[in-house]
């Protein structure tokens, strides 16, 4: 990373916080709005159509994009994925915090970050996957610069019809 993505980052990040504070959320509360249930969108060659089933969480106050989760199955390897876009701006030495309403957590690392924000891909495993159709709320637990804590929480309504559309 150059000292100008660091600093892009930490305006990011500054951003962030911002826009929770304007919703009424400390840094350590929940990052939620309302919002509908999972979609799908595809996008295709010519010859073959790749799926996902997508659920993202918009700011209400300044319409910007807090997360974007995705599953899909690519169309190479017929294993399922999950994708999740964070802002950037966060802790990329700390592993971000998944887990599925009261379940187990799981900490996975970020794999990069490009302009639209830092990613971590994870392999949709049969226990992430049924916790996912059966749950109501994927928590994500990330950590700002100053490692001060920021809850998503991601709505599932939907998710498995979703899901079950993109196969």
């Amino acid at each position: 990373m150059t000292l100008r993505n660091i600093a892009l980052g930490r305006l990011a990040c500054l951003a962030l916080l911002a826009c929770l504070a304007a919703a009424g959320l400390p840094p350590g509360a929940a990052a939620q709005d309302t919002v509908a249930a999972w979609r799908v969108e595809c996008a295709g060659d010519g010859k073959t159509l790749d799926c996902r089933a997508i659920q993202q969480m918009i700011n209400r106050e300044d319409k910007q994009v807090v997360v974007v989760v995705s599953a899909r199955i690519p169309p190479d390897t017929k294993a399922p994925v999950l994708t999740i876009q964070l802002p950037l701006g966060i802790n990329l030495v700390e592993p971000i915090q998944i887990k599925v309403d009261n379940g187990a957590v799981e900490r996975q690392q970020i794999q990069t970050c490009t302009n639209v924000g830092c990613i971590v891909t994870i392999p949709l495993k049969d226990p992430l996957l049924a916790a996912l159709r059966n749950g109501t709320l994927l928590k994500i637990t990330i950590q700002d610069t100053n490692k001060r804590t920021i809850n998503i929480d991601v709505p599932l309504l939907g998710f498995g019809l979703a899901f079950d559309k993109i196969k």
